[in-house]
């Protein structure tokens, strides 16, 4: 029974640790940051290795942007304005955001214990009180976009991810407290 439970406590510390494990539906690249005049950029970044086992997708709306692995960051151009970003683990969870043309904008992916699997949720990055550390976690990340294998994962799971949208936004416009990155904080 010892040898039992020393097992699933070894489970659980690599679920809780994690090994770096990249998708292989994301190739690493070198693409700037900032955007162009006329489109905002968002990066999305997952500065850890926790829960790394599970892959992290994140949309706009239902749109694929990306797969974030522990360790790796996606920087997204997008056009101004609204947008409803939503990230998927075992369930969905939403941020909104108002981005301005010309700025770049962060938010941190952050997994947490989920049933079966992890759970992710947005992370607003508002203010430039912690702008140390995120650049720390620029610079330890590594940047990745999707390759075709990516864009054909996206496009067979199409249907689950409508399901999860669905299933989860009703839940997340609910809550009291809302993820929404702020206009006033892109660079």
């Amino acid at each position: 029974m010892k040898l039992v439970n020393l097992f699933l406590l070894s489970i659980v510390m690599l679920w809780f640790t994690g090994c770096a494990v990249t998708s292989d539906h994301m190739t690493a690249v070198h693409k700037p940051l900032s955007p162009e005049r006329n489109e905002a950029s968002i990066v999305f970044i997952r500065a850890s290795n926790y829960g790394a086992a599970v892959q992290a997708t994140i949309y706009d709306g239902k749109e694929y942007i990306g797969t974030v692995s522990g360790m790796t960051k996606v920087a997204y151009h997008t056009e101004p304005g609204e947008h409803m970003f939503m990230v998927i683990g075992e369930s969905a969870d939403f941020m909104q955001a108002t981005l301005e043309a010309g700025k770049t904008y962060y938010a941190q992916i952050v997994p947490r214990p989920g049933v079966w699997k992890a759970r992710f949720s947005f992370r607003p990055i508002n203010d430039v009180a912690g702008e140390t550390r995120l650049q720390q976690w620029i610079a330890k990340t590594t940047m990745v976009e999707p390759n075709e294998k990516g864009y054909e994962w996206a496009k067979a799971n199409a249907e689950s991810i409508t399901e999860k949208h669905d299933a989860y936004l009703p839940k997340w416009q609910e809550k009291d407290r809302k993820q929404i990155l702020e206009a006033s904080s892109g660079r």
